[in-house]
């Protein structure tokens, strides 16, 4: 029997529907003997599913009579685990404060801090405005060269906490990231510049063409080989991109609920305002071990099994 069972809940903008009900995606895991369900990154508590007999049948009739769906998807995702490295959205309160590597965060929040920096630096000589998104140079192509660099160490650091191995890692292996750490769900804009773009440095990634996809990577590794013939590739809306990379794989790994007078929560939002697209992957949460999420920060820490290549 599966122990998860994600639903879409149809019934949400019913008036009559109550507001414990009101989330779009909704899951269902077994746990202590008995069927819980819970919002998915809604907040609140789990409840227990009002049935009976705790089979996956029963469960099925029970959702689909009161939340409509008739497709309901089974997971073999394990209640009360979560995956070295990899932040998720909670389906109920609750912290993942400690699955965090603090000292590997810390590193990573001093290396984006300094891009930041870099980033803050270079506005005060080119504006980032509409007119200045292809304007490039040996300033912007180190900020360029430096943010592709702290992002392609995530990535491997990533793999390498989950064990993962290979004798050289490139875009191919790198790729692989892109769902479960749900990093195209991601995007970013910079609070004091609202006339720049948004930005969503890995929309569009794929494993068909995990470097040429990624046109700030494409640019970053191409002016890094030869400069005096791709310079003119380290544009300003790349390097941007580059550092919203960045930052986007310091949140994917570590998460975001930082304490209001936290400087990882301030300096970052200071910069960036980030907006993440759950309904991108909406079978993609991590959920406590325990009724009515009562273990909410006890979790078992598991590598996550990358496909092969």
């Amino acid at each position: 029997m599966p122990l998860t069972v994600f639903f879409r809940n149809f019934v949400r903008d019913n008036p009559t529907t109550p507001a414990i009900h009101r989330f779009p995606q909704g899951v269902a895991y077994f746990s202590a003997g008995r069927w819980w369900y819970s919002g998915v990154n809604f907040g609140g508590s789990a409840l227990a599913v009002p049935i009976d007999q705790q089979d996956i049948k029963t469960l099925k009739s029970w959702i689909l009579a009161l939340f409509g769906d008739r497709e309901p998807i089974e997971s073999d995702y394990r209640p009360g685990t979560a995956y070295k490295r990899i932040s998720l959205p909670l389906n109920t309160g609750g912290s993942l404060h400690n699955t965090i590597d603090a000292r590997a965060m810390t590193q990573s929040f001093v290396a984006l801090k300094l891009l930041l920096t870099k980033m803050q630096d270079a506005f005060e000589t080119v504006e980032p405005g509409q007119l200045n998104l292809q304007t490039y140079g040996h300033k912007i192509r180190e900020l360029l060269l430096l943010a592709a660099m702290e992002v392609e160490a995530s990535w491997a650091a990533v793999l390498k906490a989950n064990g993962y191995t290979g004798d050289r890692l490139t875009t191919r292996d790198y790729v692989k990231l892109l769902a479960p750490m749900l990093l195209d769900s991601f995007t970013l804009t910079l609070r004091s510049y609202p006339e720049f773009p948004g930005v969503n440095p890995f929309k569009g990634w794929t494993a068909q063409s995990p470097t040429k996809s990624l046109g700030w990577y494409d640019a970053y590794n191409q002016t890094k080989h030869s400069r005096e013939e791709c310079l003119g590739l380290a544009t300003l809306e790349r390097a941007v991109s580059a550092v919203g990379a960045a930052a986007v794989m310091f949140y994917a790994q570590f998460g975001y609920s930082f304490h209001i007078e936290d400087e990882k929560r301030s300096l970052i939002r200071n910069v960036f305002t980030l907006n993440v697209d759950y309904s991108m992957y909406p079978t993609s949460c991590y959920i406590p071990d325990a009724e009515g999420g009562i273990k909410a920060w006890e979790w078992e820490l598991l590598d996550y099994s990358f496909p092969v290549t």
